[in-house]
């Protein structure tokens, strides 16, 4: 990543800002899964349950809001407008409520003004493949573990660090010893929680200050290959990408609403980084607690560019512009869908696997069923007509009898066909 006057970026140049998109981590929380070695930090000493957001975590995202509100000041409205900002969340209790932790912070109540609850838009787990990483997609899932079970460079970390993977899954209980480099994270999060709460948390006694920073670095470089290869990349990082840029380009065709300034994201982590990712932007650090990307849409003379910052600190106002490869001076709107094509998903369903090409919408099924059923009521329609037909030309030509024993008709079959 290139840095360059970090400090002085700490406000938007809104004289030229057109749109920007943010995509925020949630605050801090109480793990997300416990060590079953470490009773004393079991689930009991987390009354407010697993993977919640705690009292300091709304803090820290009410302070990112204040910043928000700091850095686009003059750009937003001092009053929220639905025509100006539209939020977007997973469907977590921790970033639901990090959004409006945010969102409090970026239009305060003032005096005796009645608060105004701004709504915090989500859709379900399972439908979500812009914030949900571990939504279904077996193709990413398989990519994801043949990266982890066979990369050259994953198997040798995995046998540097060997003792203390051993070390490691021996203290927790992991089934697997050594413990795999990819469920290092099993070992981070509960630790890590238990690091930011240690007012009422204390680290079980095996995890000292160097077993410490060993995990905290083991997991950062674990975490660094959950989008390694641009397959990952597209599949897990381009749809946001693919929902940001077509966003932009709608804006600047004027099809989308020229009120719209605003369009945030609540996620976590991982969509941080799978983003920085799609962008063709590498980290070291994953992104910690009320960390922010922001994806800018200036109008510079007759062009419109897309530029990148990044807030990487939890507590600290400190903003980094990145370099998006291929892209060190200008990046057009152009350029940059050029650049990223690659890892821009065509069809998301289709490349995970999850349908075929050739499957239809359940639109289609239903309009197919709807030509059946009336191709079926056509084809009862046109039985019942000939039948009756037949019985109307049976009482037409009906025979009477004769003295002689011959048969008249009572008509003909010209009169028979004028009268159907």
């Amino acid at each position: 990543m290139n840095i360059y006057g970090a400090q002085e970026l700490e406000h938007a140049d809104t004289t030229t800002l057109r749109l920007v998109h943010v995509i925020w981590r949630h605050g801090d929380r109480t793990p997300s899964i416990l060590l079953p070695t470490d009773p004393t930090n079991g689930i009991n000493s987390w009354p407010l349950g697993l993977g919640e957001l705690t009292k300091k975590g709304i803090q820290q995202e009410f302070k990112l809001g204040k910043f928000l509100r700091k850095r686009y000041d003059g750009f937003l409205s001092q009053d929220y407008s639905p025509f100006e900002v539209y939020v977007r969340s997973s469907d977590y209790n921790r970033t639901l409520a990090s959004g409006q932790a945010v969102l409090s912070g970026i239009f305060p109540i003032h005096g005796e003004e009645l608060w105004v609850p701004i709504p915090v838009h989500t859709v379900p787990k399972p439908l979500d493949s812009l914030l949900y990483d571990r939504v279904l997609c077996p193709i990413a899932d398989a990519e994801r573990q043949m990266i982890y079970s066979s990369n050259p460079e994953i198997l040798k970390i995995s046998k540097k660090n060997e003792n203390m993977l051993r070390f490691l899954a021996e203290k927790s209980g992991a089934t697997k010893i050594p413990l795999p480099l990819r469920e290092i994270w099993f070992i981070f999060d509960p630790l890590f929680a238990i690091s930011c709460h240690n007012e009422s948390h204390k680290l079980p006694d095996w995890v000292n200050s160097t077993v410490q920073k060993e995990i905290w670095r083991l997991y950062d470089i674990s975490s660094n290959f959950m989008y390694h290869t641009d397959l990952l990349k597209r599949l897990r990082g381009g749809p946001l990408l693919k929902d940001i840029l077509n966003r932009m380009q709608s804006r600047i065709s004027g099809i989308l609403d020229k009120r719209l300034k605003f369009y945030a994201f609540s996620g976590h982590d991982t969509s941080i980084s799978a983003l920085l990712n799609a962008f063709g932007v590498a980290i070291n650090v994953f992104p910690h607690y009320s960390t922010a990307l922001f994806v800018e849409l200036h109008e510079i003379g007759n062009e419109f560019v897309v530029k990148l910052f990044y807030k990487s600190q939890t507590d600290s106002s400190f903003v980094e512009p990145l370099e998006i490869p291929g892209c060190e001076k200008s990046c057009t709107i152009e350029k940059l869908f050029a650049l990223r094509k690659h890892v821009i998903p065509d069809d998301w369903e289709v490349e995970c696997g999850l349908k075929h090409w050739y499957s239809f919408t359940s639109e289609f099924y239903l309009l197919i069923i709807c030509f059946l059923s009336l191709l079926c009521a056509i084809l009862v329609g046109c039985l019942l007509n000939t039948k009756m037909v037949h019985k109307r030309r049976r009482n037409a030509f009906e025979l009477k009898s004769t003295p002689s024993g011959a048969h008249l008709l009572t008509g003909d079959d010209e009169d028979i066909d004028a009268g159907l």
